[in-house]
């Protein structure tokens, strides 16, 4: 096992960044290096009722050391008070409702289960089982909305196997609903470590380089997406917010029309496509269907007032 120096959590062999805290971890001795050093230091001898003796009472200490380590990892984890610190919780329990800044319609994540945060108490319940149990019960609990719960689970599917990547990709997003983007990130970049073709970790880290401002990894990181699963609307409609975004409107235009067949009851899509026309030359027509398309599909006051202002505007145009 490899100790964390930052949060002292233990962590597999070859596990090069820490599961807990993110931060990279130390190299591990080689494993021939270990054996010599054993070899030459442990010279034959007779073993004696004494020797018992003093083995005995180094054990024990070695238990007591060993027991207060655990209470003092235990203590850093949960902030001294024997639970989860509920201060992230507390971030997710209120999520303030954002005015959109941009005419850019943004679909930020692929999201792990429902995104409606509320405050509730459970205790964790632990399980038997394999990684892949304890992702869909840390997503079952997420779904519920038991936050705290759905976080244990997806740690107990690392602590099963450290390479899978699923529980890093719900780790990643639960992380930035806690708005702690960087370790998000990290997540997400271990998620892909394990297994590059996550094709729901490209696109949410993607979208994180995108709401950076880092519009050339995120393009690259969707194009990768688009070419490993060509038939999801999410990658296509992100990869043509990233293309309007660097006005490359042809290739926008492309993602989006792809976008709508995929799924074609999407007003955000609509929206970003009529953007997108008005953007070119002689495309007055079509911006104007696709804000008729807008107004048509759309439950948001925010993009219904967008598109009753464009159409206004564009008739003004003659």
């Amino acid at each position: 096992m490899i100790v964390c120096p930052a949060c002292h959590a233990e962590n597999p062999d070859g596990t090069k960044i820490c599961v807990k805290c993110a931060t990279e971890l130390p190299k591990a001795a080689p494993a021939g290096a270990a054996t010599k050093a054993k070899a030459v230091a442990a010279p034959a001898k007779s073993f004696g009722m004494k020797d018992l003796g003093r083995d005995m009472v180094d054990l024990l200490w070695l238990l007591l050391i060993m027991f207060f380590i655990g209470i003092g990892f235990w203590h850093v984890v949960t902030n001294g008070s024997w639970h989860l610190t509920q201060v992230e919780e507390a971030k997710i329990m209120e999520v303030p409702v954002k005015v959109v800044k941009a005419p850019v319609h943004k679909r930020k994540h692929v999201v792990i289960g429902d995104t409606n945060h509320t405050a509730v108490e459970e205790k964790p319940v632990v399980l038997k089982g394999s990684a892949e149990t304890y992702y869909q019960k840390g997503k079952d609990q997420y779904d519920t909305k038991h936050y705290q719960t759905s976080f244990n689970y997806l740690r107990q599917a690392l602590e099963v196997d450290p390479t899978y990547a699923k529980a890093y990709f719900g780790l990643g997003y639960l992380y930035s609903r806690f708005d702690m983007d960087d370790a998000a990130v990290r997540m997400y970049e271990m998620a892909l470590r394990f297994d590059p073709a996550h094709v729901d970790s490209i696109n949410n880290l993607a979208m994180m380089y995108y709401h950076a401002g880092n519009f050339d990894d995120a393009l690259d990181l969707l194009q990768k997406a688009a070419t490993l699963e060509n038939q999801n609307a999410d990658i296509e409609y992100n990869l043509g917010s990233i293309l309007l975004e660097k006005n490359q409107t042809d290739s926008a235009l492309q993602a989006f029309q792809k976008a709508s067949v995929l799924r074609p009851n999407d007003a955000a899509i609509y929206n970003n496509m009529a953007l997108t026309y008005e953007k070119m030359a002689g495309k007055k027509q079509e911006a104007e269907d696709s804000w008729q398309k807008v107004m048509e599909f759309t439950t948001s006051p925010i993009l219904l007032q967008q598109a009753k202002t464009h159409l206004d505007f564009l008739k003004t145009q003659g």
